[in-house]
Formats: structure tokens, C-alpha cells, sequence
């Protein structure tokens, strides 16, 4: 554990260890903000947001496909968002700059707009012009701070009869199941989550996922990304059974370069299936390593979390594997402090 403490200058693995708790407390919020708020049912629902706080947009689509809700990465509100839609707007440090241009776009046009942040100038702009807004509590890396970003909208959603009622105990209660099989404590001979971290070491990680799973998928993806350090990329089934499977096929030396991590569902469908297990003979072949990931929870939001928390241990101990600080982001601040001196 010395050696971890030396590494893990943020805390990171602390903070990891914690999602579950953190998910509780953002229910709580969530509730308590609801009581007061008074909006109708929109037609449609955005949520717009920027790297971490982005990914709780995508997990929202992901987990209600059956609802029409949409993510908004970037400057601009699309052209058709008015009046009659619901805007998320959701910056963890509340100065997040595409954030906060969508913002004021959003207020120009009249939308209903609930605000998630931990302060900074979009909870200024929010007391400004009498939006409301979630304040979640600040002192994390908005990339571990999923649980304060999605679960109030999540609640909010319940509240407005926009989604369907959830099993919110149940999840919290899936997500220390998970913890208990893949967090810090449990050895690696036990430990998933540990033993697939050794396996990827000199290699560039790929997820595939499916259906709810893809934006686990693209989760994972960015957490290798920030958290490990590694190149690393996303695929989705069936789309990447058109074209990405002729790659590893053809890639001769080069695909012995990538690992490869398949997210699986004891419900996933007859052709999904035929199409992973005919690709997995392929990548067998091909890749470094190959290791599928079964969500075996009964219900949906749980196994998407659940899958979700799995690759956040998986990212954060590769990091330790690699002697790098899972929560340095000292590149993305250098970029930020150039764009706002305008060099």
C-alpha cells in the first residue's frame, strides 16, 4: 500500500473505492433538489457537457434508448433545440468553456435549463438569471465524479414522469457487490480487474461493447486515455463487424500491438452473439491479448454501472502497473491556460 500511496499522489484509488457512496449521496441530492423544482414533461431532453461531465450525458442515452435524450458536445446548441426541450447543462467545475457558450445560447432561446455543477461562473450565470441549478460537491477529477453528475439528472428525469421509475437501491447495492469483487483490497488471484490490468502492459487497450454498453465502451476508452495514460480506442457492435474486422485480419505484426476487452451480456441477442464469438476467434488470432467482461446483473442500469466500475479499477491499476499518477492532468490544464491567454 506504501508503494500505491507513492504512485497515487491524487488519491485517485480512494476516490475510486468510494463510487458507490458517492452514487448514494448523489441520489440524496438529487431528491432534494426535486422537491422544489417545477417544470413540465419536455418533448425532448439535451444534456450537454465536455469530457467527464459529457460521459453522464452518453451513460443517460445509453441507459433510456427507448426516450429521447440527446448529447451536446461542443459550442453550439443544435439549431432545433427551443423552447419546449429540457437543457442539462452540466460542467463539474462550472468554467468549462463549451459548456458555458451553450449555456448562454440555451438562455437566449428560452429553454427550460437545469444546471449541474460544483460552482464557478456557470453557477454564477445560474444565480444570475434565476436558473436552477445542482450544486454537487467539489474536490474531485470531474472524470471520477460520474455518480454527482448523473444520478440527479437521473432523479430529476423520475420526478418529471420522463423516464420510468428505477431501482436506485438495487444499483447502489450491485455497485458494492462489484466493489467488493474488484477494489483494492481483494487479491489479484480474486481480483478481475487487477489481473486483466497486468495482461494489457505494453499494449494499446480496444473496447468493443453493444447496445447500452457503448458508451461504457467509449467510458472505458477515455479512462485508459486519462487515467492509465495509454492510447487506447473503442469499438461498437454490429457497426464494427463492416469494417474493423478486415483490419485485424490484414494487420499482420501491427495488431500483435493491441489488447482487446469484450463486453458481454447474458442477454445480449442471437446475432450480437454469433457476431462477438465469430470476431473473438478472429482477435484470438490476431491481438495480444483478448479477455471478455460478462455483465451478469438482472438489471439494466445496474449492469451497465456495474461493467462501468469494473473498467475504472482496470484503468486506475494499470496506471500503478505503469509508475503514472492516475489522476495527473497536467497536460489538459497546460492546453486550457493556453487557450485562455489566446496564444
Amino acid at each position: 500500500m506504501n508503494e500505491i500511496g507513492r504512485i497515487d499522489i491524487s488519491k485517485v484509488v480512494k476516490v475510486i473505492d468510494k463510487f458507490p457512496e458517492q452514487c448514494e449521496e448523489a441520489i440524496e441530492i438529487g431528491r432534494k433538489f426535486s422537491r422544489k423544482l417545477e417544470i413540465k414533461k419536455p418533448e425532448r431532453v439535451y444534456v450537454c457537457g465536455m469530457g467527464g461531465s459529457g460521459i453522464a450525458g452518453d451513460i443517460l442515452a445509453g441507459g433510456f434508448p427507448e426516450r429521447d435524450i440527446r448529447v451536446s458536445k461542443g459550442y453550439e446548441l443544435p439549431k432545433h433545440v427551443g423552447s419546449k426541450d429540457l437543457v442539462f447543462v452540466i460542467s463539474y467545475s462550472g468554467n468549462t468553456e463549451e459548456t458555458l457558450s451553450v449555456f448562454r445560447e440555451a438562455v437566449g432561446r428560452g429553454c427550460e435549463i437545469i444546471a449541474v455543477t460544483s460552482g464557478g461562473e456557470l453557477e454564477r450565470e445560474c444565480v444570475k438569471h434565476s436558473i436552477d441549478y445542482v450544486k454537487i460537491p467539489k474536490g474531485i477529477k470531474p472524470r471520477f465524479s460520474l455518480g454527482y453528475l448523473l444520478f440527479p439528472i437521473i432523479v430529476v428525469l423520475e420526478n418529471i414522469k420522463f423516464v420510468r421509475k428505477q431501482k436506485l437501491d438495487l444499483v447502489l447495492k450491485n455497485l458494492r457487490e462489484t466493489r467488493e469483487e474488484t477494489g483494492i483490497k481483494t487479491p489479484t488471484k480474486d481480483n478481475l480487474a487487477k489481473r486483466i490490468a497486468m495482461k494489457l502492459l505494453d499494449s494499446v487497450p480496444v473496447v468493443q461493447g453493444f447496445g447500452i454498453y457503448a458508451p461504457v465502451a467509449h467510458r472505458a476508452r477515455t479512462q485508459f486515455n486519462e487515467n492509465s495514460k495509454v492510447p487506447s480506442f473503442s469499438e461498437v457492435y454490429p457497426e464494427l463487424n463492416h469494417n474493423s474486422i478486415l483490419g485485424w485480419e490484414g494487420g499482420g505484426y501491427l495488431t500483435r500491438n493491441f489488447s482487446v476487452i469484450l463486453i458481454r451480456d447474458e442477454k445480449e441477442s442471437e446475432q450480437i452473439r454469433k457476431r462477438i464469438e465469430f470476431t473473438k476467434k478472429l482477435l484470438r488470432k490476431s491481438a495480444k491479448y483478448v479477455v471478455e467482461i460478462w455483465s451478469l446483473y438482472p438489471y439494466e442500469l445496474s449492469r451497465m454501472l456495474s461493467t462501468m466500475y469494473v473498467l475504472d479499477f482496470v484503468t486506475v491499476y494499470l496506471a500503478l502497473l505503469r509508475n503514472k499518477d492516475p489522476g495527473d492532468d497536467s497536460l489538459l490544464l497546460k492546453l486550457k491556460t493556453i487557450l485562455k491567454k489566446g496564444e
